[in-house]
């Protein structure tokens, strides 16, 4: 291990991973909760931790808010049964309620259709989502999850069509959403009623979401689900 600053000088760069990442916009979450930083500047930085490659990156992001070291380490906890140290992630099991969005840079616009033709298509993960947006499921299927998508109007609206396919449509827990398709020798809709309520306060700084469209002969289905939890 390197133990003079000349030698920390040559060491090569840290790549930063997915975790990194994550963890760097929860403290910024809680700092812009906190009041340490405004909403602005939450979002410019944000923009910055996802798109960061090294970890020294995430450090200067961070630097006036303690650095690395001020979003929560994975932490050691007794097992009450066992006995034995568990190992948690804070930042994972921290509530999330009224967590704000993340938006894209401006003049991103992201991709306006989705399209699975006797295939499958998903927009998963990070994904930009433009203010308006169209799914079809045409002998196929489509997955759009919201989740940890990226956003670039406060209004957006998804129409989702399903002719012999499916489109399936997965919400965050606090999203305000809002489905007003039809179903025509189909399905269209929430696939459980409790899912048309928030399980979580929304954030006032969320976008609204419309989802609209056609189930014809298909169906088109509404969920929410934890981050992190599988589509399937």
């Amino acid at each position: 291990m390197p133990s003079t600053p000349d030698e920390w000088q040559n060491q090569p760069r840290l790549r930063a991973a997915d975790v990194d990442r994550q963890q760097a916009v929860e403290s910024l979450t809680r700092a812009w909760r906190e009041g340490r930083i405004t909403r602005d500047e939450f979002q410019e930085r944000s923009q910055i931790s996802l798109a960061a490659t090294f970890t020294d990156e995430l450090d200067d992001v961070l630097s006036d808010l303690g650095g690395l070291s001020y979003y929560a380490e994975p932490m050691a906890t007794p097992n009450a049964t066992s006995g034995q140290l568990e190992v948690r992630d804070s930042w994972k099991s921290e509530h999330d309620d009224a967590l704000p969005v993340q938006w894209a840079p401006e003049g991103a616009t992201g991709s306006g259709l989705t399209v699975g033709f006797m295939s499958g298509m998903d927009r998963v993960g990070r994904w930009v989502v433009p203010a308006n947006h169209v799914a079809v499921g045409f002998w196929g299927g489509a997955v759009i999850d919201l989740r940890d998508a990226v956003f670039t109007s406060p209004e957006t609206t998804i129409t989702c069509i399903g002719i012999m396919g499916g489109v399936d449509v997965i919400v965050p827990p606090e999203m305000d959403v809002h489905v007003t398709g039809v179903g025509f020798m189909g399905g269209f809709g929430w696939d459980k009623l409790r899912y048309a309520t928030p399980t979580r306060t929304p954030s006032p700084d969320n976008p609204r979401v419309t989802i609209n469209g056609l189930g014809f002969w298909g169906g088109v289905g509404v969920t929410r689900k934890e981050r992190g939890e599988p589509i399937d």
